[in-house]
């Protein structure tokens, strides 16, 4: 794809919604689950077959990285959903995918392992993954704590099969 088309799918939100759609259930498909797309209007946009349980998905997607204030090179994915950018119930779903186009990256996360601690059982409003291919600098503090940055790195989340083994734990 050319900079100049880049530029031009960056501003289409429906279209980069949909590619990331696709983009969730070819990556599912290729690890082997079943999986369906969702109608519109839905508070999920797929349907994963998992030994006849069906799992809700909500697919997120953005074109990606991006620097946000002191976070630098992140993946950042906003989960308000619909118009007027309603603020999600985590059990309106069981699951996120979360999808950074350009560089064909896809992260799988729980409802439930993004709830926002202010404000109980609503999922948090942005998330944001780093990635292994990207180096970032460690930042020691004056009490000598040295922060690990790539404690989240979206490759570490792209296997679904982490969402059903969290899922049976329960």
């Amino acid at each position: 794809m050319s900079l100049h088309q880049a530029h031009n799918f960056k501003g289409k939100e429906l279209s980069l919604g949909k590619c990331g759609e696709y983009y969730a259930i070819f990556t599912l498909s290729k690890q082997g689950y079943t999986v369906y797309g969702s109608d519109q209007g839905l508070p999920y946009d797929i349907i994963v077959d998992v030994e006849g349980t069906l799992l809700r998905g909500q697919v997120k997607s953005t074109w990606g990285t991006g620097d946000y204030g002191k976070s630098k090179s992140v993946y950042r994915f906003g989960t308000r959903s619909g118009k007027g950018g309603k603020r999600t119930k985590a059990l309106m779903c069981d699951f996120y995918a979360f999808v950074a186009i350009h560089d064909e990256k896809i992260g799988f996360m729980a409802s439930d392992e993004l709830i926002s601690s202010i404000n109980p059982g609503i999922v948090k409003q942005t998330f944001e993954f780093r990635s292994q291919d990207i180096l970032y600098p460690n930042r020691t503090y004056p009490n000598g704590t040295v922060s690990n940055l790539s404690a989240r790195n979206i490759e570490d989340f792209s296997d679904f099969s982490r969402i059903i083994n969290s899922m049976k734990e329960k």
